[in-house]
């Protein structure tokens, strides 16, 4: 029965926009289109409409969504990575790699009138530059949370019982990746969530099979926690074993779930300091919990009690500021939008998707 996963290749970050879309598609991917065109041309409706096309047709499909347009798609999978469909405009721009043998270019520009928005050239260009200066002030905000969860971590990480933590890390990353086999291929790299214009938001039930063998783990920030991940992730690429690798949305640096597809597997942190991605599972049944914060000196941290709380303010504060310049940059986007919708030839373009669905489904 094929299936729908949502994530993310690209997201808004402590670090500004960040992009992971080199793992959008694996490399084995026989047919890559790459879509351009401005703002409302309908890159996200052409691909959503081949998404459901090809679903309907029994296909797997792995919608790629936009981290600053909850409704908007960067990119779509096909079946076992065999056809790619992506956004390449900015702040993510894709080129051809293989042009011609597997990526080529479908400029959806073709399709509208420049007389029609040509008229507005001095909005569009105000528009453009507001749209810039809202994520400009959102990753500033982001930055000053990232400067509060590092605190955040200092406090914690001072009072953590090294050995026990060395020792349980090295145990459950045994009893995780058990027998795995070596496929030599590296492991693949998104985010199963993204800071949006409406909040914090995940799809990762659509990620996780709902068979999976599923090992939680939680803890504070700076109890040792995303060590286990980073441990993991070293052993997989050690030896050679093939994973899907899920980032923080928030800091990229660290890991939040990672999936052994071939075992039906997972490693996930279900702490919920800043994603809570406990409460969209389908399922609490775990094959082994772990809470790393047995392995810190509560009396310690006792003693740190207001700065922690401070610090937790603060993160979420930004992360909130943050929001709301993202959805002020949605709403500005919107606007630009307008004045090219009114362009386009949809009718065609349509035409030109229904031809393409159709030679697509012949490949397969």
């Amino acid at each position: 029965m094929a299936g729908i996963r949502h994530m993310y290749p690209g997201g808004n970050t402590r670090y500004g926009f960040y992009s992971l879309y080199h793992d959008l598609v694996l490399p084995r991917v026989e047919r890559k289109i790459v879509l351009k065109g401005g703002p409302g041309v309908g890159k996200s409706t052409f691909m959503k409409k081949v998404g459901n096309y090809f679903f309907e047709k029994g296909f797997d499909i792995e919608f790629h969504w936009c981290s600053s347009d909850d409704n908007s798609l960067d990119g779509l999978v096909i079946g076992d990575h065999q056809i790619c469909l992506v956004d390449g405009t900015a702040p993510h721009v894709v080129d051809p790699v293989y042009p011609g043998a597997v990526d080529e270019i479908i400029n959806l520009g073709e399709y509208w009138d420049r007389g029609k928005i040509k008229p507005a050239r001095e909005n569009i260009i105000k528009l453009t530059g507001n749209i810039g200066r809202y994520f400009n002030l959102a990753y500033r905000r982001l930055q000053e949370s990232g400067i509060a969860y590092d605190e955040l971590k200092s406090y914690h990480s001072r009072s953590v019982d090294e050995r026990s933590l060395s020792r349980n890390i090295q145990a459950l990353a045994s009893d995780f990746l058990g027998s795995e086999t070596s496929s030599f291929q590296k492991p693949r790299h998104l985010f199963a969530g993204a800071i949006t214009p409406s909040g914090l938001n995940t799809k990762i039930d659509s990620l996780i099979p709902k068979d999976a063998s599923l090992f939680a783990v939680k803890g504070s920030p700076g109890s040792g926690l995303k060590d286990l991940f980073k441990y993991v992730e070293g052993m997989l690429e050690l030896a050679g074993i093939y994973a899907e690798i899920f980032h923080n949305p928030f800091d990229p640096s660290e890991i939040d779930l990672i999936i052994l597809p071939g075992s039906r597997k997972a490693l996930l942190d279900t702490s919920s300091n800043i994603f809570a991605y406990e409460n969209k599972l389908q399922t609490s049944k775990y094959r082994r919990i772990l809470d790393f914060d047995k392995f810190l000196d509560i009396s310690e941290i006792e003693q740190y009690a207001k700065s922690i709380s401070q610090s937790q303010d603060r993160m979420e504060a930004g992360i909130r500021d943050a929001v709301y310049f993202i959805e002020s940059a949605k709403k500005t986007h919107d606007e630009l939008e307008l004045y090219y919708i009114p362009a386009m030839d949809f009718e065609a373009i349509d035409a030109f998707r229904e031809q393409l669905q159709e030679e697509l489904l012949g490949e397969l």
